[in-house]
């Protein structure tokens, strides 16, 4: 069973709702920083930040390329309204609602893709991965990364708690997708998150904290794809 982008799309306003948006930042900062730190900006690359929620990676992109452009795109037109109402946002930043499985830009417009925590969402993956190579120009790269994988096994439960469909894959399946996707090269890595456990502990996620420990060693999954 695949969720719909409409199903999507009201699952994720109700988190925007609930302020779970803001959340996002404080759950994934630590390790997205590192992700960035991978991928090789310059002053004036043009990043998309799939799936951007309120536009937290998306302003930590901004900042690293001042000459360029960073772009968030998400289903939620609430979590896109937050992102717009920020108060904070770089001139070099904006955000854009994603209404249909096209991406809403041209041919080859950006030099990097980041997502964090989105690509399991996506009714269809594949078409997801097409949509990415379609918008990168020669030589792109994109960088996806996903906490809910078939390596980290203390994330598996949360098929339990999410209110619409998810896909279950692991790093090999995402770069099989990647390659039929049309992208030259793709490679898989764990990233181990170097957060502290919380206090108190995320009690919905993780059944103790020492399984939530455990989960952190393993880390998130980035699913790194070239053009």
């Amino acid at each position: 069973m695949t969720s719909s982008l409409s199903q999507l799309r009201d699952e994720f306003d109700r988190w925007a709702d609930e302020g779970r948006g803001e959340k996002m930042q404080e759950g994934h900062h630590a390790v997205t920083e590192i992700i960035i730190g991978r991928m090789g900006l310059a002053r004036d690359s043009r990043v998309l930040d799939l799936g951007c929620g309120t536009g937290w990676a998306t302003r930590l992109l901004a900042a690293r390329v001042p000459g360029g452009l960073a772009v968030g795109l998400d289903v939620s037109e609430q979590m896109i309204r937050r992102a717009r109402e920020h108060g904070a946002d770089p001139p070099n930043a904006n955000f854009r609602v994603l209404r249909s499985e096209r991406f809403p830009f041209q041919d080859g417009v950006f030099t990097h893709c980041l997502s964090i925590e989105s690509l399991y969402y996506h009714p269809d993956i594949a078409a997801t991965l097409g949509e990415v190579h379609r918008v990168l120009a020669p030589g792109g790269a994109a960088y996806l990364m996903v906490n809910f994988c078939k390596e980290n096994p203390y994330t598996h439960r949360w098929a339990e708690l999410i209110k619409v469909p998810v896909h279950l894959l692991g790093g090999g399946e995402y770069c099989a997708m990647a390659r039929q996707a049309g992208f030259a090269r793709c490679r898989h890595e764990m990233v181990p998150d170097p957060a502290p456990i919380p206090e108190p502990y995320d009690p919905v996620h993780y059944e103790s904290r020492e399984a939530m420990r455990a989960s952190f060693a393993i880390g998130a999954l980035l699913v790194t794809a070239e053009r």
